[in-house]
Formats: C-alpha cells, sequence, structure tokens
C-alpha cells in the first residue's frame, strides 16, 4: 500500500512538472511577500499614496509585467502581510522587467535626490520581505 500511495503521488507530480517545451508556454509568477509596520511618523493613507505612486510610475509602464496582484493579510494572528503576484511572459522577462524598473524608478524621480526622499518615506513601512518564483502550470488554470 505505501508504494502504492508513494507511486500515485510521484505519476502526479510528474504530471505537475513542466517539461523544457511546456515550462516556456507557461508564464512565470514571483511571489513577494513585505511585513509590514506602520510607523509613529507614518500613517495608512500615506502608504497607501506611496503604494499606488509607485504602481502608476513604475509597475504600470512596464511592459514586461503582463499582470500584478497586491493582496493584504485579512485574517489571523499577524496582519503585517503585504503580498504582491507579478506575472511574467517568460523567465527572461523577470530579468527584463527588473532592468526596465530601473529605467522607470530614474524617469519619475530625476534626481538622486527625489529617489532618495521617496525610497526614504517608502522604506520606513517595511520590515522585511521574501521572494519566491513559480512557473504557472497553464493547464490547470481556471478561465
Amino acid at each position: 500500500m505505501k508504494i502504492l500511495k508513494t507511486t500515485l503521488v510521484l505519476a502526479l507530480l510528474l504530471m505537475l512538472t513542466p517539461t523544457n517545451a511546456s515550462a516556456q508556454d507557461n508564464t512565470v509568477f514571483t511571489v513577494t511577500t513585505w511585513k509590514i509596520t506602520i510607523p509613529e511618523n507614518g500613517s495608512q493613507a500615506e502608504l497607501a499614496s506611496l503604494l499606488e505612486e509607485f504602481q502608476k510610475k513604475v509597475v504600470l509602464p512596464n511592459d514586461k509585467i503582463i499582470s500584478e496582484r497586491a493582496m493584504r493579510h485579512l485574517s489571523g494572528s499577524d496582519s503585517r502581510d503585504l503580498v504582491f503576484v507579478t506575472e511574467y511572459a517568460n523567465w527572461n522577462d523577470v530579468e527584463a522587467a527588473s532592468v526596465k524598473q530601473g529605467e522607470l524608478i530614474n524617469s519619475a524621480w530625476k534626481t538622486e535626490d527625489e529617489r532618495d526622499a521617496f525610497f526614504k518615506k517608502f522604506n520606513k513601512y517595511f520590515v522585511m520581505h521574501t521572494d519566491e518564483m513559480f512557473s504557472g502550470l497553464s493547464n490547470l488554470d481556471k478561465k
């Protein structure tokens, strides 16, 4: 019975694991989870405003990003999670989007002083973050 269960689990994993050919057909996702805090010299409103400004100036104009979803922790003992799921057409576009992001940041905040001022305000809300990367399994998508 144990061998049968192991075989079934391995078969399922093989079915769900994309081959090199099919992996190229699947989108790539990054999942970034930020632990946020509202410092004494900050507010929920300011955080929301900064996130919206970054979204409008950097994320939306980045043509290498197919989509991005932002989610806030809804329930539980630790409500500090702010999660961004970003979708790219392929692995190469992840790197290309990063390069484009740097260009967009430099364009949005023209001088180093402007960039420093924005990110000083922005970064005071974030304690730490984690990054993960996933390959989409398009054959399991609900459409």
